[in-house]
């Protein structure tokens, strides 16, 4: 004889009634049972829902369930067997009186169970009042670890779908949460990074290369080129290790790059526009699957390439064509090119006003402003006047005016 799978958390669930009225559920042989059992039931909690209606794909199943009618009183019973107390499933239909249909596995997390008991994780469902749950433990306090282990549970789902992605984490995700399971959260973006690299092996990444003398506004730029297209962005500094710090985020500046960060042949991976790869970083490799990459830099693009080390084992054209968008920056000009496949070479570039050096630049100091912020920062000295007597070093006491109109004392005064 084929003998019954064990349990170890179960649901049972129950009309009170069939259609005539006829009592299907009898609450004094579950109380019986739940006492009588105490020994291998380590937890049990059960609600009678009287509140719920037929949903519009309940009546698609059924047409006589219609959509907003209420359903019959029915009971959810949630048991927990101990650890080392698994119960058969014909054994636990025996106590209560029920065919085994009646009696369903709990597959996923017993606090989800939990919550269901109140529809507290179905809000479109009735949500009942956590004080008609019965429970043998504190349902409450059960509920509230609940709450906070199905936050969680959610959080986790939301890294591993790609919502929350590194870079906005401390903005999705409450702080203390992060502090108290940094270890499952970080756990779930490498994981998360993992399915990336195993499933996304192609991208389409635009990259600019953006070059000028010191000042001329290229990070500014760089920085608005991401925000029109709404781009969250990290700025990597031309360091050894470019993808230090980076998490993720859908643009990446690499602000006055060098070419001595990395050798031009991962410099080209990095900027491939249609292969997602792994970069190169101290401690650990680096996935990058971005949408935009902004290069700046005080050299001209053939200058850059020509400064890597290994410069001759590639040649220009492999840059250029990945830098699709060729900016030349001066203080007054702006010129933009695009990379042409056909001629091999950048096409003949706009020339635009450079307004956001100009935006930015700012605006003399007043005396009136001078005066207010320093006396704003210094608070607490008093202001020198030039006819008070002051101390000077030959312990003699003169008038300030007298002093100042002296060579001597003028020679030191700052030009």
């Amino acid at each position: 004889m084929k003998q019954s799978k064990t349990l170890r958390r179960c649901e049972i669930v129950s009309n009170l009634t069939d259609s005539s009225g006829k009592p299907l559920w009898n609450m004094d042989c579950m109380k019986s049972v739940l006492a009588d059992k105490a020994y291998c039931i380590r937890e049990w909690a059960y609600i009678i829902h009287d509140q719920d209606r037929y949903s519009a794909q309940e009546e698609a199943r059924r047409p006589d369930h219609k959509a907003g009618n209420l359903k019959t009183p029915h009971i959810h019973l949630l048991l927990r067997f101990a650890s080392n107390q698994p119960q058969h499933i014909s054994s636990v239909a025996g106590w209560f009186g029920l065919s085994e249909n009646y009696i369903e596995r709990i597959k996923g997390r017993w606090e989800d169970a939990l919550l269901y008991l109140t529809h507290n994780n179905a809000p479109e469902k009735h949500q009942y009042n956590l004080e008609e749950v019965q429970a043998n433990f504190d349902i409450k306090a059960s509920f509230e670890r609940a709450d906070q282990s199905a936050y969680i549970h959610t959080i986790l789902q939301r890294i591993l779908d790609g919502e929350i992605r590194e870079y906005n984490k401390t903005t999705e995700i409450d702080n203390m949460v992060l502090v108290n399971h940094a270890r499952k959260i970080n756990e779930a973006f490498k994981i998360r990074s993992e399915y990336l690299q195993a499933t996304q092996k192609e991208r389409n990444t635009e990259v600019y290369y953006i070059c000028g003398p010191a000042g001329c506004g290229k990070t500014t730029l760089a920085k608005r080129l991401a925000h029109e297209r709404g781009l969250a962005y990290f700025i990597s500094s031309g360091s050894n290790d470019i993808m230090d710090g980076y998490c993720q985020e859908p643009c990446l500046i690499i602000d006055d790059a060098r070419s001595d960060s990395m050798g031009l042949s991962d410099f080209l991976k990095l900027l491939d526009n249609n292969t997602a790869s792994s970069v190169k970083s101290r401690y650990k490799n680096k996935y990058l699957n971005c949408e935009l990459v902004i290069i700046t830099s005080v050299f001209r693009i053939e200058d850059f390439h020509g400064r890597f080390i290994n410069a001759d084992t590639e040649p220009v054209r492999q840059l250029k064509r990945r830098c699709r968008t060729y900016i030349q920056m001066t203080e007054q000009t702006i010129r933009v090119s695009r990379w042409d496949e056909a001629s091999n070479d950048y096409c003949k570039p706009r020339i635009f006003r450079n307004d956001i050096i100009h935006s930015y630049r700012a605006s003399p100091l007043t005396e009136e402003v001078v005066s207010r912020e320093i006396s704003d920062a210094f608070p607490f000295l008093t202001p020198f006047q030039e006819d008070e007597t002051i101390l000077v070093p030959l312990t003699c006491r003169v008038r300030a005016k007298d002093i100042i109109k002296d060579s001597a004392f003028k020679a030191l005064l700052p030009k």
